[in-house]
């Protein structure tokens, strides 16, 4: 599969084609339900090497709607960790709030492990409207986990996986 601009594709200053984000066969499966569910609130934005899903979340518990944005990277600046660039978009929602499980780098929302086995992870035959959801469910973990202590001794309700990962010995 190709990840990225080829050297001619480049070159011409077009995207990559054969790139996975800008693929009927693959947008419109992953799509499909999601935009059902949520119609013209789900806005979809195809540029050069990046597919980005912007939506607001009803969250258990709030009263206003969550802004989220899902992006899927052509070649990803952050490390999958051995998954492939579609199975491991960056979710964003809430920017700046603490969480036991957010990206340290860049705020994402730290959703699922990726070296857990694939029924215990996102992935793109799952669907949008599934990524969605394990996003609802992590803003409501969160929400308890700071009514419950936050830093000092919150709960959080779901599973809980190691973070980071270990180095290679040099």
């Amino acid at each position: 599969m190709s990840t990225g601009l080829p050297a001619a594709a480049a070159a011409a200053g077009r995207p990559d084609t054969a790139w996975y984000g800008m693929q009927p066969w693959w947008q419109i499966p992953v799509e499909g339900v999601a935009r059902r569910e949520h119609g013209r609130d789900l806005c979809a934005t195809v540029e050069r090497d990046l597919l980005s899903y912007r939506v607001p979340l009803e969250v258990r518990g709030r009263r206003n709607p969550v802004p989220v944005t899902i992006y899927f990277f052509a070649q990803p600046t952050y490390p999958c960790w051995g998954l492939s660039p579609e199975e491991y978009p960056r979710v964003f929602a809430d920017p700046g709030r603490p969480s036991p499980h957010r990206m340290p780098d860049d705020d994402a929302l730290c959703l699922y492990y990726p070296w857990s086995p694939p029924e215990q992870r996102w992935r793109p035959q799952d669907g949008l409207l599934a990524l969605l959801d394990l996003t609802c469910v992590h803003l409501f973990f969160e929400d308890h986990w700071w009514a419950t202590g936050g830093r000092r001794d919150g709960e959080w309700l779901g599973d809980e996986q190691p973070h980071g990962f270990p180095r290679r010995a040099a």
